[in-house]
């Protein structure tokens, strides 16, 4: 969760002027847990993202992690100017 929360505040919340809020939630589904992690900063169009000339080495390991730890998985969704939303899925199967 780390740098989830940090890439929110560097690259969301600290790029708004005025600043903004990250928010961590959590939740537990019949068959998996969800964490989200939330800002309401400078948010980012997706569809470029891979083409910004930054390397998302952080991003990669954490999903890499998920996968090899747990069969879990990382969702990001951002609007330009709306903010950025960032889950991680667990799934329960095998927990017990």
């Amino acid at each position: 969760m780390q740098p989830l929360v940090e890439n929110a505040v560097k690259y969301g919340v600290s790029k708004k002027e005025g600043g903004g809020t990250v928010s961590i939630a959590t939740r537990e589904n019949p068959d998996c847990f969800t964490i989200s992690v939330s800002d309401d900063g400078v948010g980012y169009d997706p569809s470029a993202a891979q083409e910004d000339g930054r390397t998302h080495i952080g991003i990669d390991n954490v999903r890499a992690r998920l996968a090899a730890m747990c069969h879990g998985s990382l969702y990001i969704k951002s609007r330009p100017n709306a903010g950025t939303t960032a889950t991680i899925t667990i799934p329960k199967e095998g927990m017990e």
